[in-house]
């Protein structure tokens, strides 16, 4: 059970960081115009957007993310006794975790300004990827040995270094660019973030992970701090610099939290980050799949989303965020019920349900709307 004072705290810190990305990114939106930093659609066939639109929502997120989780550790250091009285108690627990959020930091600025040289000057695929590698070894290197033990991993119970270094470089690999297939509409991409950073917090709260529930609510309150400025009309766009950003937190939280400990009955935990992150991961192999059958780069974007699909289906754009975010909070919260399956046939019934409602997320993404040609 979560003591209620930490309860405070997350309110506190979500709060905190809402207003924060709310302000940031009203800065760096007049900001965008200032400095031409823009999205100008050039008649792209993905693009819905008709006019210039700011593109600096990815710095936004990132700066108010600085502030707020970087901030609060900075000032537990020079200036303790200015914190709130409720966390005066755990004032040496955060200091513990700095050198942790230093390497979780250092990962999601390179990453960010890697996207923001992307928005400025688009870079092909071999040098995004390569770039991408570079950096997540790089975070990987940092926690294995800068820290006393290791936290940014998956090992799936093995203790192998190059084992679990693999698993995690292609973990970070696959969300980051998941993530910024899934940024493909106004106000999705910042309200799934939103809504998996909640349930991530949930399930490290519940396990006394207190700095990754800290972590994934400073996350989820600036997603809906910038969502207020990117939901249909976006007034800004995040860019890749955003949705790097916001995919890489979204990897670190699948790898932080103890889903599977000791006390665990089954081993079904170590499925959570997958459910929580089930919609990117569904549509990135779709659309992957449905552009390979029709001989075309998986790298190149088009309206087979599943968001655009149910723009097919006579949604309007906002209904078919809500639609979109709807089944992913479905499937994030049937993944949190594997913390308390007691045994094998509970962790079926819940994976059963998980499985229903895939069957359903295909049926909605196969529906035909007249279109021969596959681009459906």
């Amino acid at each position: 059970m979560v003591h209620m004072s930490w309860i405070y705290i997350y309110i506190a810190v979500f709060i905190a960081a809402s207003i924060t990305a709310f302000i940031t990114t009203l800065i760096f939106k007049k900001l965008s115009w200032k400095l031409n930093f823009l999205d100008v659609p050039m008649k792209e066939g993905h693009k819905l957007h008709e006019k210039a639109t700011p593109l600096l929502g990815g710095m936004a997120m990132l700066s108010a993310w600085l502030l707020v989780a970087g901030g609060g550790i900075f000032v537990s250091f020079i200036a303790p006794d200015s914190l709130p009285e409720l966390v005066q108690p755990y004032i040496q627990g955060i200091k513990k975790v700095s050198n942790l959020f230093i390497v979780i930091a250092s990962g999601a600025v390179a990453l960010a300004i890697m996207g923001l040289l992307d928005d400025k000057k688009p870079m092909g695929w071999k040098a995004k990827l390569s770039l991408q590698c570079l950096i997540c070894l790089t975070v990987i290197f940092l926690d294995s040995y800068l820290l006393e033990k290791p936290r940014i991993r998956i090992t799936l119970f093995h203790e192998q270094p190059i084992i679990t270094w693999v698993l995690t470089l292609g973990w970070f690999l696959f969300i980051i660019n998941a993530f910024n297939f899934f940024d493909n509409m106004d106000g999705l991409a910042a309200g799934l973030a939103f809504i998996a950073s909640l349930l991530f917090a949930s399930v490290a709260a519940m396990r006394d992970q207190h700095f990754v529930a800290s972590l994934a609510v400073t996350t989820a309150g600036i997603s809906l701090g910038y969502y207020f400025w990117n939901k249909y009309p976006a007034k800004i766009f995040m860019g890749d610099c955003g949705s790097h950003f916001l995919g890489y937190l979204l990897a670190v939280q699948g790898t932080l939290p103890m889903f599977y400990t000791g006390d665990s009955a089954t081993v079904a935990p170590v499925l959570i980050p997958l459910m929580v992150l089930s919609l990117p991961i569904f549509d990135t192999f779709a659309v992957s799949i449905i552009r390979i059958r029709l001989g075309k780069a998986i790298w190149i974007g088009d309206h087979n989303h599943i968001s655009h699909r149910f723009l097919k289906m006579g949604m309007s754009k906002k209904v078919a965020v809500m639609t979109v975010h709807l089944l992913s909070l479905i499937m994030g919260l049937s993944g949190v019920l594997l913390l308390f399956a007691k045994d094998n046939y509970a962790v079926s019934f819940v994976l059963l349900q998980i499985l229903v409602i895939m069957i359903l997320i295909c049926v909605l993404h196969s529906v035909k709307n007249g279109d021969k040609n596959g681009s459906e």
